[in-house]
């Protein structure tokens, strides 16, 4: 038999997993078990080791024991008895030098989260490009998903997790930037596709995006910008980062329709008749910003940007998610209701709306403060509460000066 086939195979990245000579080897129905954790324990420390005092502690965190030592003994021994009935070799699997513990040498052992730190390390210390790209590349192929996502809230796994999403961040961002240097653009977007599926909340769709852009693919660009953000917005109650914005604006001065009859273009923009005010994403509403600040001294309208804050009756941000998001929900609608057509809105955050007012006044701002309060309270109780402060663009505009020099031309 070669030694291939009598390699114990450990998969704990994206899930755990054992294989034995071409079989998967199932260790009970329960992945979580203490002898399961102590394995995944041992394997993770490999020959660094760990003491027992460490096991204990990892394994049964706050739980008091009144033998510990008869724990760990009796722990040691159903996991050995429970290895040869899933039909690995007898063996004793841990093994105890001075005062720590370790996988037993006498096994072949191949574990994936080794495979990824002895792949970037060989990165890090290679001067040569081909391979350190192979090098990262083995450690990015191997990374299946985060550390033990079953466990993924113990204290031992947490901290194992972040040192390996830090590597394997490393190595996307190598691969990636270097497949964009070749113009390999399909390989860019494979990497940053994979980085941002495992890790979504990490900004890696601002990467796959930009890959998308490179590869002229706007349409599909658009559409991960917009579940991007609606996720970012959602789950976390984030503004999309600089970058996302950056990318936005790429695709803004990119994307092109077929050339068209005057009317057909009347009718694509043609706005549902709807009433109330305008509500759009926040990089729209960030060029309508740009385009009434610039001419305000054409036109003479003052603008103002109100920002509304969803707090509970104390005055204090929400805490309750859900409750958040059902409130907020409504509060955009209080929003809409509440402004005149020409205004415009959109959400910030989780718990943020920002509203231009066109042709206000700071007492103005506060009739409308008041109409949505109003409003809210109507639909959710005298407990719902909203936060408002507000500026005028003029004002905002001294406050930050632009580096810009406007030029004046005919719009023809």
């Amino acid at each position: 038999m070669t030694e291939q086939n009598q390699t114990l195979t450990v998969r704990m990245l994206g899930g755990f997993s054992l294989s034995y000579q071409g079989e998967e080897i199932v260790l009970g129905r329960n992945t979580t078990a203490k002898f399961v954790q102590l394995l995944q324990l041992l394997w993770l420390r490999g020959d660094k080791g760990i003491s027992k005092q460490q096991i204990v502690r990892c394994l049964y965190e706050d739980d008091e024991l009144s033998n510990p030592n008869n724990s760990f003994n009796n722990l040691i021994f159903q996991m050995r008895k429970q290895m040869v009935a899933a039909g690995l070799p007898r063996k004793n699997y841990i093994t105890k030098v001075g005062k720590t513990y370790i996988p037993d040498p006498t096994i072949l052992i191949k574990v994936d989260v080794q495979e990824v730190h002895d792949s970037v390390q060989r990165a890090r210390e290679s001067s040569d490009k081909e391979e350190k790209t192979a090098a990262y590349l083995a450690a990015f192929e191997c990374y299946r998903g985060i550390l033990l996502p079953e466990s993924e809230n113990k204290a031992w796994v947490v901290t194992e997790s972040v040192r390996l999403r830090d590597e394997f961040a490393e190595a996307v961002r190598y691969l990636g930037n270097r497949a964009k240097e070749q113009n390999d653009f399909d390989e860019m977007y494979r990497i940053f596709e994979k980085a941002a599926r495992i890790y979504p909340d990490n900004d890696w769709q601002a990467d796959q995006i930009e890959a998308l852009i490179c590869k002229e693919d706007y349409k599909e660009a658009f559409r991960l910008y917009d579940r991007t953000v609606q996720h970012y917005s959602d789950e976390m109650g984030l503004p999309p980062s600089e970058k996302m914005l950056e990318n936005y604006r790429k695709m803004s001065q990119k994307i092109t329709s077929p050339m068209g009859q005057i009317q057909e273009i009347q009718s694509s923009l043609q706005e549902d008749p709807l009433t109330g005010a305008y509500y759009c994403s926040y990089p729209s509403f960030i060029d309508m910003y740009h385009v009434l600040e610039r001419n305000m001294e054409r036109t003479g309208y003052s603008v103002f940007l109100l920002l509304c804050t969803l707090v509970d009756y104390a005055g204090k941000p929400i805490a309750n998610r859900e409750k958040l998001d059902l409130r907020s929900e409504t509060l955009k609608g209080c929003i809409g209701s509440s402004l005149r057509r020409g205004d415009i809105y959109t959400r910030y955050s989780a718990s943020q709306y920002l509203v231009l007012l066109v042709g206000s006044s700071r007492e103005g701002c506060d009739v409308v403060s008041h109409r949505i309060s109003a409003h809210l309270k109507e639909r959710e109780g005298t407990k719902a509460d909203v936060r408002y402060s507000n500026v005028s663009l003029a004002d905002l505009s001294r406050m930050i000066p632009s580096n810009e020099t406007d030029g004046e031309g005919d719009h023809g």
